[in-house]
């Protein structure tokens, strides 16, 4: 688990899926409803690209071909984004 904050008009790296089989799970847990950070697979993550980052958990499962990506977050608001995540790996 872990969480970053995202200021003011930058896009920064949030984290790392990594390949294979694991459960991804992120929310926004700023305190404001106007902290509105873009969550996308790219540097160009934009708010007309990205997925809006809410306050209910937003989750995907990887399968076992899949590659892994690492997810930026682009604030577009005039205050700091937090961004909080889980990354679930395969257990054997």
């Amino acid at each position: 688990m872990g969480n970053l904050q995202v200021s003011t008009a930058t896009t920064v790296p949030l984290f790392t899926v990594p390949a294979g089989l694991c459960n991804v799970t992120f929310w926004n847990s700023s305190t404001f409803a106007t902290n509105i950070v873009y969550v996308g697979t790219s540097t160009a993550t934009t708010s007309a690209n990205g997925l809006q980052c809410h306050s209910i958990p937003t989750s995907f499962s990887n399968y076992v071909s899949s590659r892994g990506a690492t997810f930026y977050g682009a604030n577009t608001s005039g205050t700091t984004g937090i961004v909080n995540f889980i990354i679930v790996t395969d257990q054997t």
